[in-house]
């Protein structure tokens, strides 16, 4: 329950709690501490008062002088709280007695059996003592001193720090919403301001007026606010740009796409139909340079067509779509169609995937063109597998043809490198670029484990949600 208060509840509560437990202390305390200090008092006053009585009393009867018991009676009578006294000699003898109380309230000298001790009676307290004189004994002293005095003096004690402790309840609680606000009047501005940009405000900080921890901290808050603002239109400006570079690569697509493939099939064109006029009186040289020329002229239409291909990696927006991996081999090597003498071998257990279905399946493409292209055995085999990686898939295409070195293990991934000469293997050199960005653009990564006439294997992983 506590948990869901606000901060400035809880600081409210917790104080306020705090100064309700003082206030009972005080006030369970305070008066019980004072009542106790009374009473000392008025047992250390009748203690002296029994003992002026035993001398003076003791002198008297001693000298069978009953002036000296009068004055005795005299000067204990002067204290209004002395309420009884009664002096009997060692035949228990009344002497000479003080009773201020009702006749109904007299105390029978049977329930004060004990010397030496306290015993309290509607209000008095009764002490009873020996008159002792010179180590002789001549007599009891029973003194009864009232405790009404003591008790009106304890009640205007409690009513007077009754209303202490309302006082200081009352100016606790103001202290504590006013300690409260002072507290969390910054935390408040930092949370509007938090809710305020959370909803999209921009150019919103935080009102600082202290100079506490607090007050630093809408400071920092605010300069990083200051920074972030700075960062975001930073972002926008460099957005713009990369906007405005896509535009002008896209308008470069478009024009190597159309302005530079026209160009071309022109030359194609152009030489079939030279050939064609020449017709048999061609030479044998002139025709071989025709077809060599019609070859480049693919190979470089090959070449733009990968250049495309490589720019649109990461800025096509491509949908996610689920994926049966197996399946999508299957169909994957339908389309490539490869000799009979090579086996393509798919490990069944291939996961089903929430993924970017056209970049997965030119990484395969083009992996699979490769390991089909670059095997020299009557017997080609490549096999596909996958396990899992984390969160990732890890793929393996592997093949057992003509392999490649360790030394060109990382330069097979750059623009351009093929290991064979184009005029014996045509290649463009861009299909393992591509396949690499392809790969590092979904956040994965992918190596080469290959050996000269040993085969290759190319293995990479893939996010198993994009």
């Amino acid at each position: 329950m506590l948990k869901n208060l606000s901060i400035r509840i809880k600081i409210i509560i917790g104080q306020v709690f705090l100064i309700a437990m003082v206030s009972v202390f005080i006030y369970s305390y305070y008066p019980q501490q004072q009542e106790q200090l009374a009473i000392r008092a008025i047992e250390s006053k009748i203690q002296s008062i029994s003992n002026i009585f035993s001398i003076g009393v003791g002198i008297g009867m001693g000298e069978t002088d009953l002036v000296a018991v009068s004055e005795a009676m005299e000067w204990a009578h002067s204290d209004s709280a002395v309420v009884y006294i009664s002096v009997r000699n060692d035949q228990n003898q009344e002497i000479t007695s003080l009773n201020l109380l009702d006749k109904n309230t007299t105390p029978a000298l049977s329930a004060i059996a004990n010397y030496n001790e306290r015993v309290e009676i509607d209000g008095v307290i009764y002490y009873k003592s020996n008159i002792v004189y010179q180590n002789t004994t001549f007599g009891t002293l029973v003194i009864g001193y009232s405790l009404k005095p003591m008790n009106t003096m304890i009640g205007s004690l409690k009513r007077t720090t009754s209303y202490f402790c309302l006082a200081l309840f009352t100016l606790g609680v103001l202290l504590a919403f006013t300690t409260s606000n002072m507290i969390t009047a910054n935390i408040l501005k930092l949370d509007q301001t938090v809710r305020a940009i959370s909803n999209g405000a921009e150019q919103v900080y935080v009102d600082v007026t202290t100079n506490d921890e607090i007050g630093k901290l809408g400071r920092a808050f605010n300069h990083m606010l200051h920074r972030l603002e700075k960062s975001h239109l930073e972002l926008v400006r460099y957005s713009e740009q990369l906007q405005k570079q896509n535009e002008e690569l896209n308008q470069f697509s478009y024009v190597v796409s159309h302005d530079l493939k026209a160009p071309l099939r022109a030359i194609f064109k152009l030489s079939e139909w030279i050939e064609e006029d020449l017709g048999p009186a061609i030479p044998a040289e002139s025709k071989k340079n025709m077809q060599i020329l019609r070859g480049r002229v693919f190979r470089l239409e090959a070449l733009i067509n990968g250049l495309l291909e490589y720019s649109k990696v990461g800025r096509l927006e491509v949908p996610v779509e689920r994926v049966d991996v197996y399946t999508m081999l299957r169909e994957t090597t339908d389309l490539l169609n490869p000799p009979a003498h090579i086996k393509v071998e798919i490990v069944n257990d291939m996961p089903v995937l929430n993924t970017k279905k056209y970049l997965l399946q030119q990484v395969f493409i083009n992996l699979l063109a490769n390991a089909i292209k670059y095997n020299d055995k009557e017997n080609g085999k490549v096999i596909i597998s996958s396990h899992e990686a984390g969160d990732f898939h890890q793929f393996t295409v592997e093949d057992n043809g003509i392999g490649i070195a360790p030394a060109y293990h990382e330069k097979v991934f750059e623009m351009f490198q093929t290991l064979e000469a184009r005029d014996k293997v045509e290649g463009t050199g861009v299909g393992l670029a591509i396949i690499k960005k392809s790969v590092e653009d979904m956040g994965g990564n992918i190596r080469l484990e290959s050996e000269e006439n040993k085969g290759a294997r190319f293995i990479f992983t893939w996010p198993k949600a994009a």
